[in-house]
């Protein structure tokens, strides 16, 4: 299944969307031979001419997402019609809600997909980072994708009337309203969006076995990635850095913090690919906090993970000495169980 992902800069009028879901394919560019002590195995490859080690790290993310892709199929009718996901997110769109992106309303079967992540597990798994594109640390209170086609074409939503969205929630703090882009690099981030807004509501009764008493309601006029969020607030700020060791770097790596007592996750950087990772210039996070760092890795066509649980000191320095060779469903559990 393709997943479609937008370049969102607040669309108003009509709305397009990129094809997301293009493999990441890397070679490893030293010349002599390479090893990886890991906890269990020993990782070998030789770059020469067309025999690279190549890696698609990036495919285990985007199987996830796929995974959590689920398709609601639709029909034009002439009354407000609302659909559950499995995560209890509604959402409800009328007659004239979707069109063909020259403004015509749309008529007969359509098929909606869409995300629902609430977890900081299942935004990792997604790789669906709560940083702001300017480097600032969001709190989530849920994200959700929302896309519409017909017989294979672009649909847009109307302006005059979105989507009503709503996330059963158990928090009660005020959240703001973020839409989602993915850069040049292929990295995801957040922008706030100060003229939509994220309300706080009462769940139905019928959704109190979920221990969940509270909703967020918002609408969306495009389709794409939102993210119910507010800045999390905390000082003294400071850089993190991360040391793979060698052979992984930027790429064949991805790399994550993982937040143990707030709804927050995010990824670090090695653009140069030399095996030091970081948030990025500008980028920084709270001190004090207790996080896991969250290693994945694949080469020749294995995955590898390692799991470091510490406390973000001043200049925090993570240096990683091993990984351990992993199948794709066990890391998924694992990852689940954070």
């Amino acid at each position: 299944m393709d997943i479609i992902k937008p370049n969102y800069n607040k669309m108003k009028n009509i709305k397009s969307i990129a094809i997301l879901g293009s493999l990441i394919l890397v070679s490893l560019t030293a010349c002599e031979k390479e090893t990886v002590i890991t906890d269990t195995v020993t990782v070998t490859g030789t770059s020469n001419g067309n025999n690279m080690p190549a890696s698609n790290v990036m495919s285990f993310f985007e199987n996830n997402l796929t995974d959590a892709t689920a398709t609601h199929n639709a029909t034009a009718s002439t009354g407000t019609q609302t659909f559950t996901g499995s995560k209890g997110y509604t959402f409800t769109y009328g007659p004239n809600t979707f069109n063909d992106c020259n403004g015509n309303s749309v008529t007969g079967n359509f098929q909606i997909e869409y995300v629902e992540a609430t977890t900081k597990n299942e935004m990792l798994k997604i790789n669906r980072p709560t940083f702001t594109n300017d480097g600032k640390l969001l709190e989530s209170g849920g994200i959700v994708y929302l896309n519409a086609t017909q017989n294979g074409q672009q649909l847009c939503i109307n302006d005059a009337e979105p989507v009503s969205v709503t996330i059963p929630t158990a928090n009660y703090s005020p959240m703001q309203y973020f839409v989602g882009s993915s850069d040049a690099n292929n990295d995801f981030g957040w922008d706030l969006d100060d003229t939509e807004n994220v309300t706080l509501g009462d769940l139905d009764s019928t959704d109190f076995e979920q221990n969940t008493f509270l909703i967020y309601e918002f609408e969306m006029d495009s389709v794409g990635w939102i993210n119910c969020d507010y800045f999390y607030g905390s000082d003294p700020l400071t850089g993190v850095e991360v040391i793979l060791p060698d052979t992984l770097d930027g790429g064949n790596s991805m790399v994550f913090i993982f937040y143990e007592t707030i709804n927050a996750v995010a990824n670090l950087h090695d653009y140069d690919e030399d095996g030091t990772f970081d948030l990025g210039s500008g980028y920084s996070t709270p001190e004090g906090m207790d996080v896991t760092f969250i290693i994945v890795s694949e080469v020749n066509g294995v995955f590898y993970y390692n799991l470091s649980a510490s406390t973000i000191t001043n200049n925090h320095v993570e240096v990683i000495s091993s990984v351990t060779a992993i199948d794709e469903t066990a890391l998924e559990l694992i990852l689940d169980n954070l």
